[in-house]
């Protein structure tokens, strides 16, 4: 008799579960130790953001300005401690407001699902860095393979759902508690997000990924409070887009993990974007006048799964992050992908009328494994030409641990002198404690040299 998806998905958490911090390699645990401190980057700039901050200074939220056993605390500079459900939710927010967080193909990004969860309730309990690597690279495993498994609906953006999954196998991990029954737990309570409000620019799609988050530790709570759940209330909903359930029952090995495949983001924009910008600044060096404002036309050719943002952007800094034209544009007339070119500018976004962008058939064939994009820009005199078969980041294009340092320092201090041994955050062994001090203000982010990589109580 042939396994129900919800079954197979319960026999994959199961088997991932299983990882220990003992049988994994130096070389894994290396690449989960970038992928956590890369995550806590992006989640600590995140929650300097107006909103991030107001929502942490809300009383409701119960946050408290010193520490009580059982707490985790937030990454916002103030922001206090809490409950771990309730500090996962406001970092796994905070963590894709600059839309820097990592992913993995075809679609998510199952760190900022499974990290915040993960990484709260691993301080909640005392939990080490090796035993939080293990929880981290499970449940990425888990998220990645139920984004991959699946092919949703046009309409339905990955942030929110199959994550919950991915934290709640953390979380069982880190509490010792039967993964099986939290991931049903977790399972039962699915969001239905949708990609409108990227284009329209509704922050509180920020919350997804923060609402997975929560689930996550949540059923943990649920459990021991009596609460049962059903995997399969999901399943048989989403079933109609299994496409690859074979990826569910692929063994779970330390050389076949996910996390070991993931990408990393060097610009503040939708992934979708990388590729081209990327592309883009190659066309660019190679043209020797330089001047954006004599550009007349900029095309861009690649794959059609990035044309869901081929579009003009509502004038908001969320949106123009998913618009592929002002990207363009806004890379140009800036000269940088950082968090402040995305900001709304009138001038960038009539920019993007220049810009014409094209899906080619033999790129397609290609993806998810490569995500090819040829950019040719045209002034009344040159052209320069650049195709780049993957963004920078990617697995296939490995970037160096001095690059993701720099990017480190580069969200979290303006000055990046003094911050430079922040590199030693993604090279030596810490503790959450001492990490989470070091983080305890703007200054201090560039000094973290305690973030939790996972070999520290091997």
């Amino acid at each position: 008799m042939t396994a129900s998806l919800a079954e197979q998905v319960e026999d994959l958490v199961t088997r991932a579960a299983a990882l220990v911090p003992a049988g994994m390699p130096d070389d894994v645990l290396d690449h989960v130790g970038l992928v956590l401190a890369d995550s806590v980057g992006v989640m600590a700039a995140g929650a300097r953001a107006a909103e991030v901050v107001a929502l942490a200074a809300d009383p409701s939220l119960g946050l408290a300005r010193d520490p009580a056993p059982r707490t985790a605390r937030t990454l916002v500079p103030g922001g206090g401690h809490g409950p771990p459900a309730t500090v996962a939710w406001l970092n796994g927010t905070a963590g894709t407001f600059l839309e820097l967080d990592e992913g993995f193909r075809p679609t998510g990004h199952p760190a900022i699902h499974v990290v915040p969860a993960a990484l709260a309730v691993a301080e909640a309990t005392g939990a080490g860095g090796a035993e939080l690597a293990a929880a981290i690279a499970a449940g990425y495993e888990v998220a990645a393979r139920l984004f991959e498994c699946f092919a949703l609906p046009r309409a339905m953006h990955p942030h929110g759902h199959f994550g919950a999954i991915g934290a709640a196998t953390a979380v069982a991990m880190l509490t010792r508690l039967d993964p099986v029954a939290l991931v049903r737990i977790a399972g039962t309570q699915p969001l239905l997000s949708g990609w409108e409000a990227c284009y329209e620019g509704a922050t509180a799609r920020n919350t997804w990924s923060g609402h997975a988050n929560r689930v996550g530790v949540m059923a943990g709570v649920l459990h021991r409070a009596g609460f049962t759940g059903s995997l399969t209330s999901h399943m048989s909903v989403v079933e109609q887009y299994a496409t690859s359930p074979a990826v569910l029952a692929e063994p779970v090995g330390h050389e076949t993990l996910r996390i070991r495949r993931n990408y990393f983001k060097f610009h503040s924009a939708c992934a979708l974007n990388h590729g081209v910008l990327d592309a883009l600044r190659a066309a660019w060096a190679g043209l020797p006048g330089q001047d954006p404002w004599a550009v007349r036309r900029i095309e861009v050719t690649t794959v059609s799964a990035n044309l869901r943002i081929d579009r003009l952007p509502a004038p908001n800094s969320l949106s123009t992050r998913f618009s592929l034209p002002y990207a363009v544009a806004a890379a140009l007339i800036t000269g940088s992908t950082r968090p402040a070119s995305f900001e709304w500018d009138g001038r960038v976004a009539e920019y993007a009328r220049r810009v014409a962008v094209a899906a080619d058939p033999a790129m397609d064939a290609l993806w998810p494994a490569c995500a090819p994009a040829r950019v040719i820009i045209r002034t009344a005199t040159e052209t320069g030409e650049a195709t780049v078969p993957n963004p920078r980041g990617h697995h296939s294009r490995p970037v160096t641990r001095e690059e993701l340092k720099d990017k480190f320092v580069s969200l979290l201090t303006d000055d990046p002198g003094p911050g430079r041994n922040a590199g030693d955050a993604l090279r030596r062994p810490g503790d959450l404690a001492r990490c989470f001090d070091a983080l305890a203000g703007v200054a201090g982010f560039a000094d973290c040299a305690g973030l939790p990589l996972p070999h520290a109580e091997r």
